[in-house]
């Protein structure tokens, strides 16, 4: 039996098994990095409601204060800034709200150079729409 054609191929195995293993932590940090987004939207986005239906109980008169100011310290209060609140619409009683979240992975910050990442929110409350 003649081995030397075999002798280039050594190591091949150490290469290739490395090459997987860098896929597969690629694919793992993306799967991460769309998890942690999907978090920090569904947060933005209750923020958001939650800002929006203390605003709305405001206008209505239920509680005391400008609903932009409720909806800005609701909001605050959640983990979010608020980017916009609009009071008025088809109803004078109805707001809306847009709310922003940034968020971080703190594993992927420490390798990679992320932008800041955000997460945005927007929720209407109010009386239903399309009422005669």
């Amino acid at each position: 039996m003649n081995f030397s054609a075999h002798r280039d191929q050594r190591g091949s195995g150490t290469v290739a098994a490395l090459g997987i293993i860098a896929a597969l932590m690629i694919l793992l940090a993306l799967v991460v990095l769309l998890g942690a987004a999907a978090v920090a939207k569904t947060q933005a986005v209750r923020a958001a409601d939650l800002a929006s239906l203390a605003a709305a109980d405001t206008a209505r008169g239920l509680s005391t204060g400008d609903p932009c100011t409720v909806a800005e310290q609701v909001a605050v209060r959640n983990g979010v800034v608020l980017q916009d609140c609009a009071v008025g619409g088809e109803f004078p009683t109805e707001v809306t709200v847009t709310v922003t979240r940034v968020f971080d992975v703190p594993v992927l910050s420490a390798a990679l150079p992320l932008p800041h990442l955000t997460a945005t929110g927007t929720s209407r409350a109010g009386p239903p729409e399309g009422l005669p």
